[in-house]
Protein backbone atom coordinates (compact mmCIF):
# COMPACT_ATOMS: atom_id res chain seq x y z
CA UNK A 1 0.00 0.00 0.00
CA UNK A 2 2.48 1.40 0.16
CA UNK A 3 0.41 -0.52 2.56
CA UNK A 4 2.68 1.00 3.77
CA UNK A 5 4.21 3.03 6.32
CA UNK A 6 3.55 2.45 9.97
CA UNK A 7 4.83 3.70 13.24
CA UNK A 8 4.88 2.61 16.87
CA UNK A 9 8.55 1.79 17.21
CA UNK A 10 7.92 -0.01 20.50
CA UNK A 11 9.01 -3.43 21.69
CA UNK A 12 9.61 -6.28 19.28
CA UNK A 13 6.75 -8.40 20.60
CA UNK A 14 4.29 -5.54 20.05
CA UNK A 15 5.50 -4.98 16.51
CA UNK A 16 5.28 -8.68 15.64
CA UNK A 17 1.79 -8.87 17.15
CA UNK A 18 0.75 -5.93 15.02
CA UNK A 19 2.25 -7.57 11.96
CA UNK A 20 0.20 -10.70 12.67
CA UNK A 21 -2.97 -8.62 12.78
CA UNK A 22 -1.96 -6.94 9.54
CA UNK A 23 -1.42 -10.33 7.92
CA UNK A 24 -4.91 -11.44 8.85
CA UNK A 25 -6.57 -8.28 7.63
CA UNK A 26 -4.74 -7.14 4.54
CA UNK A 27 -5.45 -8.34 1.04
CA UNK A 28 -1.87 -8.95 -0.05
CA UNK A 29 -0.26 -11.00 2.69
CA UNK A 30 -1.07 -14.64 2.07
CA UNK A 31 -3.68 -17.30 2.65
CA UNK A 32 -4.85 -16.03 6.05
CA UNK A 33 -6.62 -13.02 4.53
CA UNK A 34 -10.25 -13.79 4.22
CA UNK A 35 -12.77 -11.11 3.37
CA UNK A 36 -14.73 -9.92 6.40
CA UNK A 37 -17.77 -12.06 7.17
CA UNK A 38 -21.09 -10.51 6.16
CA UNK A 39 -21.97 -10.04 9.83
CA UNK A 40 -18.78 -8.06 10.46
CA UNK A 41 -18.83 -4.37 9.48
CA UNK A 42 -16.21 -3.58 6.86
CA UNK A 43 -13.76 -0.72 7.22
CA UNK A 44 -16.03 1.83 5.52
CA UNK A 45 -18.94 0.86 7.76
CA UNK A 46 -16.77 1.19 10.87
CA UNK A 47 -15.64 4.60 9.65
CA UNK A 48 -19.21 5.77 9.08
CA UNK A 49 -20.17 4.56 12.56
CA UNK A 50 -17.84 7.18 14.07
CA UNK A 51 -20.07 9.93 12.65
CA UNK A 52 -17.12 12.16 11.77
CA UNK A 53 -17.39 15.41 9.85
CA UNK A 54 -17.70 14.91 6.08
CA UNK A 55 -17.10 17.00 2.99
CA UNK A 56 -18.90 15.92 -0.17
CA UNK A 57 -17.24 15.61 -3.56
CA UNK A 58 -16.29 13.07 -6.20
CA UNK A 59 -13.95 11.82 -3.47
CA UNK A 60 -15.91 12.30 -0.23
CA UNK A 61 -13.71 12.81 2.82
CA UNK A 62 -14.28 12.11 6.50
CA UNK A 63 -11.96 13.72 9.01
CA UNK A 64 -11.09 13.97 12.68
CA UNK A 65 -11.81 17.11 14.69
CA UNK A 66 -9.38 19.90 13.86
CA UNK A 67 -8.25 18.36 10.58
CA UNK A 68 -10.59 20.05 8.11
CA UNK A 69 -7.87 22.07 6.35
CA UNK A 70 -5.69 18.97 5.94
CA UNK A 71 -8.68 16.90 4.82
CA UNK A 72 -9.61 19.45 2.16
CA UNK A 73 -6.02 19.50 0.88
CA UNK A 74 -5.81 15.71 0.75
CA UNK A 75 -9.24 15.54 -0.88
CA UNK A 76 -8.20 17.97 -3.62
CA UNK A 77 -4.95 16.11 -4.26
CA UNK A 78 -6.50 12.63 -4.44
CA UNK A 79 -9.41 13.93 -6.55
CA UNK A 80 -6.94 15.26 -9.12
CA UNK A 81 -4.92 12.04 -9.01
CA UNK A 82 -7.99 9.82 -9.46
CA UNK A 83 -9.27 11.97 -12.32
CA UNK A 84 -5.87 11.71 -14.04
CA UNK A 85 -5.78 7.93 -13.64
CA UNK A 86 -9.30 7.68 -15.07
CA UNK A 87 -8.48 9.87 -18.05
CA UNK A 88 -5.22 8.10 -18.89
CA UNK A 89 -6.49 4.56 -18.35
CA UNK A 90 -10.18 4.83 -19.26
CA UNK A 91 -11.50 3.33 -16.05
CA UNK A 92 -13.39 4.85 -13.13
CA UNK A 93 -13.11 3.73 -9.52
CA UNK A 94 -15.10 4.94 -6.48
CA UNK A 95 -12.83 6.48 -3.84
CA UNK A 96 -13.65 7.47 -0.27
CA UNK A 97 -11.05 9.21 1.87
CA UNK A 98 -10.56 9.32 5.64
CA UNK A 99 -8.02 11.69 7.24
CA UNK A 100 -7.64 10.66 10.86
CA UNK A 101 -5.67 11.41 13.99
CA UNK A 102 -4.29 8.55 16.05
CA UNK A 103 -7.33 8.38 18.33
CA UNK A 104 -9.88 8.01 15.52
CA UNK A 105 -7.54 5.66 13.67
CA UNK A 106 -7.67 3.30 16.62
CA UNK A 107 -11.42 3.81 17.04
CA UNK A 108 -12.01 2.55 13.50
CA UNK A 109 -10.20 -0.65 14.47
CA UNK A 110 -8.76 -3.34 12.24
CA UNK A 111 -6.34 -0.99 10.50
CA UNK A 112 -2.59 -1.28 10.25
CA UNK A 113 -0.64 0.57 12.92
CA UNK A 114 -0.86 4.37 12.80
CA UNK A 115 0.47 6.13 10.71
CA UNK A 116 0.62 3.40 8.03
CA UNK A 117 -1.59 4.66 5.20
CA UNK A 118 -3.66 2.05 3.47
CA UNK A 119 -6.28 1.53 0.78
CA UNK A 120 -8.92 -1.17 1.21
CA UNK A 121 -10.49 -2.00 -2.14
CA UNK A 122 -12.35 -4.96 -0.68
CA UNK A 123 -13.75 -3.04 2.28
CA UNK A 124 -15.50 -0.07 0.70
CA UNK A 125 -12.86 1.43 -1.64
CA UNK A 126 -11.62 3.64 1.19
CA UNK A 127 -8.22 5.23 1.71
CA UNK A 128 -7.09 5.86 5.28
CA UNK A 129 -4.53 8.65 5.64
CA UNK A 130 -2.86 9.74 8.89
CA UNK A 131 -2.66 13.38 9.95
CA UNK A 132 1.14 13.15 10.14
CA UNK A 133 4.04 10.91 9.10
CA UNK A 134 6.54 12.31 11.57
CA UNK A 135 6.30 9.38 14.01
CA UNK A 136 7.25 6.79 11.39
CA UNK A 137 10.74 5.39 12.11
CA UNK A 138 13.71 5.88 9.82
CA UNK A 139 12.77 9.26 8.35
CA UNK A 140 15.03 12.27 7.82
CA UNK A 141 13.38 14.96 9.90
CA UNK A 142 14.72 17.82 7.74
CA UNK A 143 12.87 16.42 4.71
CA UNK A 144 9.35 17.70 3.97
CA UNK A 145 7.51 14.54 4.97
CA UNK A 146 4.17 16.10 3.98
CA UNK A 147 5.36 15.72 0.37
CA UNK A 148 6.19 12.08 0.95
CA UNK A 149 2.77 11.53 2.51
CA UNK A 150 1.15 13.14 -0.53
CA UNK A 151 3.02 10.71 -2.78
CA UNK A 152 1.86 7.84 -0.58
CA UNK A 153 -1.74 8.98 -1.04
CA UNK A 154 -1.31 8.66 -4.81
CA UNK A 155 0.16 5.18 -4.29
CA UNK A 156 -2.86 4.23 -2.18
CA UNK A 157 -5.18 5.57 -4.87
CA UNK A 158 -3.22 3.41 -7.30
CA UNK A 159 -4.08 0.34 -5.25
CA UNK A 160 -7.80 1.02 -5.78
CA UNK A 161 -7.26 1.40 -9.54
CA UNK A 162 -4.98 -1.63 -9.58
CA UNK A 163 -7.88 -3.99 -9.00
CA UNK A 164 -9.99 -2.44 -11.78
CA UNK A 165 -7.01 -2.66 -14.14
CA UNK A 166 -6.29 -6.32 -13.26
CA UNK A 167 -2.81 -5.40 -12.07
CA UNK A 168 -2.85 -7.13 -8.70
CA UNK A 169 0.00 -9.26 -9.93
CA UNK A 170 1.47 -12.69 -9.23
CA UNK A 171 3.56 -11.65 -6.23
CA UNK A 172 3.54 -9.10 -3.42
CA UNK A 173 6.39 -7.06 -4.86
CA UNK A 174 4.56 -6.51 -8.14
CA UNK A 175 1.38 -5.56 -6.31
CA UNK A 176 3.30 -2.77 -4.60
CA UNK A 177 5.31 -1.86 -7.68
CA UNK A 178 2.29 -1.49 -9.98
CA UNK A 179 0.61 0.91 -7.52
CA UNK A 180 3.90 2.83 -7.25
CA UNK A 181 4.17 2.86 -11.05
CA UNK A 182 0.80 4.62 -11.29
CA UNK A 183 1.71 7.09 -8.54
CA UNK A 184 5.08 7.84 -10.11
CA UNK A 185 3.61 8.39 -13.57
CA UNK A 186 1.11 10.85 -12.09
CA UNK A 187 3.70 12.64 -9.95
CA UNK A 188 6.16 13.08 -12.83
CA UNK A 189 3.47 14.85 -14.84
CA UNK A 190 1.42 16.67 -12.21
CA UNK A 191 3.51 16.79 -9.00
CA UNK A 192 7.21 16.46 -9.85
CA UNK A 193 8.18 18.30 -6.66
CA UNK A 194 7.19 15.20 -4.65
CA UNK A 195 9.69 12.78 -6.19
CA UNK A 196 12.86 14.17 -4.63
CA UNK A 197 11.59 14.36 -1.03
CA UNK A 198 10.18 10.85 -1.30
CA UNK A 199 13.42 9.36 -2.63
CA UNK A 200 15.45 11.37 -0.11
CA UNK A 201 13.27 10.68 2.91
CA UNK A 202 15.17 7.76 4.34
CA UNK A 203 17.75 8.12 7.09
CA UNK A 204 21.05 6.40 6.33
CA UNK A 205 20.82 3.04 8.08
CA UNK A 206 21.84 -0.46 7.08
CA UNK A 207 18.86 -2.73 6.44
CA UNK A 208 18.61 -6.45 7.14
CA UNK A 209 16.32 -7.31 4.21
CA UNK A 210 17.68 -6.05 0.90
CA UNK A 211 15.92 -8.17 -1.73
CA UNK A 212 12.45 -7.57 -3.13
CA UNK A 213 11.91 -11.31 -2.77
CA UNK A 214 12.20 -10.80 1.00
CA UNK A 215 9.08 -8.63 0.69
CA UNK A 216 7.40 -11.39 -1.32
CA UNK A 217 8.12 -13.97 1.36
CA UNK A 218 7.43 -12.15 4.63
CA UNK A 219 5.99 -8.75 3.60
CA UNK A 220 5.54 -6.59 6.73
CA UNK A 221 7.58 -9.21 8.58
CA UNK A 222 10.71 -7.39 7.43
CA UNK A 223 9.82 -4.72 10.01
CA UNK A 224 8.22 -1.34 9.49
CA UNK A 225 11.49 0.57 9.00
CA UNK A 226 12.93 -1.96 6.54
CA UNK A 227 9.57 -2.16 4.75
CA UNK A 228 9.54 1.61 4.21
CA UNK A 229 13.08 1.41 2.83
CA UNK A 230 12.02 -1.29 0.34
CA UNK A 231 8.98 0.76 -0.67
CA UNK A 232 11.10 3.84 -1.35
CA UNK A 233 13.30 1.65 -3.55
CA UNK A 234 10.21 0.68 -5.57
CA UNK A 235 9.71 4.40 -6.21
CA UNK A 236 13.30 4.74 -7.41
CA UNK A 237 12.78 1.80 -9.78
CA UNK A 238 9.41 3.12 -10.96
CA UNK A 239 10.94 6.45 -11.98
CA UNK A 240 13.15 4.58 -14.43
CA UNK A 241 10.29 2.33 -15.53
CA UNK A 242 7.78 5.06 -16.41
CA UNK A 243 9.85 8.12 -17.30
CA UNK A 244 9.32 9.02 -20.95
CA UNK A 245 6.86 6.12 -21.41
CA UNK A 246 3.16 6.06 -22.23
CA UNK A 247 1.35 4.87 -19.12
CA UNK A 248 -1.57 3.23 -20.94
CA UNK A 249 0.86 1.27 -23.10
CA UNK A 250 2.84 0.13 -20.04
CA UNK A 251 -0.36 -1.02 -18.33
CA UNK A 252 -1.38 -3.05 -21.38
CA UNK A 253 2.04 -4.70 -21.52
CA UNK A 254 1.87 -5.52 -17.82
CA UNK A 255 -1.63 -6.97 -18.17
CA UNK A 256 -0.29 -9.27 -20.90
CA UNK A 257 2.85 -10.21 -18.97
CA UNK A 258 1.11 -10.84 -15.66
CA UNK A 259 -2.29 -12.46 -16.32
CA UNK A 260 -4.60 -12.97 -13.39
CA UNK A 261 -4.30 -16.28 -11.59
CA UNK A 262 -0.76 -17.07 -12.73
CA UNK A 263 1.84 -17.51 -9.99
CA UNK A 264 5.39 -16.39 -10.77
CA UNK A 265 8.65 -16.21 -8.85
CA UNK A 266 10.24 -12.84 -8.19
CA UNK A 267 12.96 -13.71 -10.71
CA UNK A 268 10.31 -14.41 -13.37
CA UNK A 269 8.59 -11.14 -12.52
CA UNK A 270 11.80 -9.18 -13.01
CA UNK A 271 12.57 -10.96 -16.27
CA UNK A 272 9.14 -9.87 -17.55
CA UNK A 273 9.59 -6.30 -16.30
CA UNK A 274 12.98 -6.15 -18.03
CA UNK A 275 11.36 -7.30 -21.27
CA UNK A 276 8.79 -4.52 -20.98
CA UNK A 277 11.35 -1.86 -20.04
CA UNK A 278 14.91 -3.00 -20.82
CA UNK A 279 17.35 -2.01 -18.12
CA UNK A 280 15.05 -2.65 -15.15
CA UNK A 281 17.23 -5.50 -13.88
CA UNK A 282 20.32 -3.31 -13.98
CA UNK A 283 18.47 -0.50 -12.20
CA UNK A 284 17.23 -2.85 -9.48
CA UNK A 285 20.71 -4.27 -8.89
CA UNK A 286 20.97 -6.40 -5.75
CA UNK A 287 17.30 -5.79 -4.97
CA UNK A 288 16.43 -8.21 -7.78
CA UNK A 289 18.65 -10.96 -6.38
CA UNK A 290 17.20 -14.00 -4.59
CA UNK A 291 15.96 -13.66 -1.04
CA UNK A 292 18.35 -13.03 1.84
CA UNK A 293 16.26 -15.32 4.06
CA UNK A 294 17.68 -18.68 5.13
CA UNK A 295 16.04 -21.65 3.46
CA UNK A 296 14.37 -24.03 5.91
CA UNK A 297 14.08 -27.78 5.42
CA UNK A 298 11.17 -29.94 6.58
CA UNK A 299 11.83 -32.06 9.65
CA UNK A 300 10.22 -34.75 11.75
CA UNK A 301 6.83 -33.86 13.17
CA UNK A 302 6.69 -33.83 16.97
CA UNK A 303 3.84 -35.32 18.99
CA UNK A 304 3.99 -32.38 21.42
CA UNK A 305 5.84 -29.39 19.91
CA UNK A 306 7.43 -27.03 22.45
CA UNK A 307 5.44 -23.91 21.67
CA UNK A 308 6.52 -20.52 22.98
CA UNK A 309 4.37 -17.42 23.67
CA UNK A 310 6.05 -15.58 20.77
CA UNK A 311 4.92 -15.05 17.19
CA UNK A 312 7.14 -16.62 14.57
CA UNK A 313 6.89 -16.45 10.81
CA UNK A 314 8.32 -17.95 7.67
CA UNK A 315 7.78 -17.41 3.97
CA UNK A 316 6.46 -20.00 1.56
CA UNK A 317 7.20 -20.19 -2.14
CA UNK A 318 4.81 -22.68 -3.68
CA UNK A 319 6.29 -23.43 -7.10
CA UNK A 320 3.46 -25.77 -8.10
CA UNK A 321 0.50 -24.58 -10.14
CA UNK A 322 -2.00 -25.65 -7.50
CA UNK A 323 -2.85 -25.24 -3.85
CA UNK A 324 -1.08 -27.51 -1.35
CA UNK A 325 -3.04 -28.84 1.62
CA UNK A 326 -1.30 -28.54 5.00
CA UNK A 327 -2.22 -28.85 8.67
CA UNK A 328 -1.08 -25.70 10.43
CA UNK A 329 -0.86 -26.28 14.19
CA UNK A 330 -3.83 -28.63 13.98
CA UNK A 331 -5.85 -26.53 11.53
CA UNK A 332 -6.34 -27.63 7.93
CA UNK A 333 -5.37 -25.00 5.36
CA UNK A 334 -4.35 -24.68 1.71
CA UNK A 335 -1.25 -22.80 0.58
CA UNK A 336 -1.95 -21.19 -2.81
CA UNK A 337 0.57 -21.09 -5.66
CA UNK A 338 3.14 -18.34 -5.31
CA UNK A 339 4.24 -16.59 -2.14
CA UNK A 340 2.62 -16.44 1.29
CA UNK A 341 3.78 -15.29 4.71
CA UNK A 342 2.85 -17.70 7.50
CA UNK A 343 2.52 -16.68 11.15
CA UNK A 344 2.21 -18.91 14.21
CA UNK A 345 3.55 -19.54 17.67
CA UNK A 346 7.29 -20.16 17.78
CA UNK A 347 7.82 -23.90 18.06
CA UNK A 348 4.45 -24.86 16.58
CA UNK A 349 4.50 -26.91 13.40
CA UNK A 350 2.92 -27.00 9.96
CA UNK A 351 2.49 -30.50 8.55
CA UNK A 352 3.17 -30.93 4.85
CA UNK A 353 1.74 -33.56 2.44
CA UNK A 354 5.05 -35.44 2.69
CA UNK A 355 4.32 -36.15 6.35
CA UNK A 356 7.17 -33.92 7.47
CA UNK A 357 6.76 -30.63 9.33
CA UNK A 358 8.04 -27.08 9.26
CA UNK A 359 8.61 -25.51 12.68
CA UNK A 360 7.81 -21.83 13.19
CA UNK A 361 11.16 -20.16 13.90
CA UNK A 362 12.20 -17.18 16.02
CA UNK A 363 14.15 -15.79 13.05
CA UNK A 364 12.21 -15.70 9.75
CA UNK A 365 13.19 -18.17 7.05
CA UNK A 366 11.47 -19.66 4.03
CA UNK A 367 10.52 -22.99 2.47
CA UNK A 368 10.01 -24.03 -1.15
CA UNK A 369 7.19 -26.41 -2.07
CA UNK A 370 6.93 -28.20 -5.41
Amino acid sequence: MLRLFSARPSGKSHVIACMLLCCLLCSRTGRAQAAPASSTPNALSRLLALRLARVEGSVPVYYSAGLKALALRDQAEITDCAAWYSKQLHVSVPVTLAVLDRNDWERVGGLMGYPMAQALADQGDVIFMPDSFASYPGQKMHVDLAKKLAFISFHETGHLYQRALHLEGPDLFLQEFSATMLATAYALVRRPELIGPTLGSRADAQQRYTSFEDMDLIYEGVGFDNYDWLQVETVRLAVYFVKGQDLASLVMKMQAAFPEGRAMSNQQVFASLDAIRPGVLSQAGSLARPTTLKRMEPETCLAAPAKQPLTGLFGVRNDSNHGIAVVDDGIEAVLPPGYTAEYGKVGSQMKLPSGECVTYPKVPGYIVLQ
